[in-house]
């Protein structure tokens, strides 16, 4: 088996898997959404993390409170952070959370919601693109089909 096939089946399978799980995590978030219930919620604070303990980057999560519908009152912190930050102190937002178990609450933004499952669908696609292409030209070289 040449080289080339074996980073194309390599590439394919990574590819597939990536894909799967931004398909997974894409029917995860229509369900969370399909169950949830929508209330305000407000910005309390935004936390500074860095990306690694050697790295200077960093972003800002925002830190977000919010009642449900029967008046229990929650405090978050979001897992996406952005530099520089998306939200402010004292901003009012929108909130999903669902019903039996409110403590499970994301901030109902496009990103917040859809950022993982694009991210890792994309990738998933260029790997499994470049995977398949590698493939295809090994089997078409190998029939004689090939130029080269």
């Amino acid at each position: 088996m040449s080289d080339e096939l074996t980073v194309g089946i390599v590439f394919s399978l990574v590819g597939g898997l990536l894909a799967l799980i931004g398909v997974f995590l894409f029917i995860r978030t229509r369900i969370f959404i399909g169950k949830a219930q929508a209330v305000k919620g407000t910005v309390i604070q935004m936390v500074y993390s860095r990306t690694s303990s050697s790295s200077s980057s960093g972003g800002y999560a925002p830190v977000y409170q919010y009642k449900t519908l029967d008046g229990q009152s929650f405090v978050m912190q979001d897992n996406l952070s952005s530099n520089p930050p998306r939200f402010q102190v004292g901003q009012e937002i929108d909130v999903l959370y669902e019903s039996e178990n409110p403590q499970k609450a994301r901030i109902n933004k496009w990103m917040n919601l859809y950022f993982a499952p694009v991210l890792l669908g994309v990738l998933g696609l260029i790997f499994g693109g470049i995977g398949i292409s590698l493939v295809f030209s090994e089997l078409l070289r190998f029939s004689g089909f090939s130029p080269s």
